[in-house]
């Protein structure tokens, strides 16, 4: 798997347009078109763009391996914040499972 299909699944999981992408990363759509269907790769500066529009460094869109579940992605976002401590990162955990616990439990079909 490569920056084109990681690009293909963040923009499954977050539910953006192309278009979107677009202007979150500064990138014309076209050009957000372009990787999506050739199999060129795309300048370091666009690559930047679109790691830095998903709150990604380059290196985890560019590696060959799937992209992590949503839960390691929060993990790996809050590893590259720079300014969180360990402590920070558990305690941001800690609040997700208490908001987890504190909402009303769904059924089976979600509701």
């Amino acid at each position: 798997m490569g920056f084109k299909e990681n690009v293909e699944v963040l923009l499954s999981r977050s539910h953006w347009s192309q278009r979107q992408l677009a202007a979150a990363a500064g990138i014309s759509s076209g050009r957000v078109s372009q990787i999506l269907s050739n199999p060129t790769s795309p300048t370091l500066a666009t690559v930047t763009k679109i790691a830095s529009a998903f709150g990604l460094d380059v290196a985890d869109m560019v590696r060959d391996e799937t992209l992590s579940a949503p839960g390691d992605e929060l993990e790996m976002a809050l590893r590259h914040q720079g300014d969180l401590s360990s402590q920070d990162i558990q305690a941001v955990h800690a609040f997700i499972a208490y908001i987890r616990e504190a909402r009303p439990k769904r059924n089976r079909r979600g509701k």
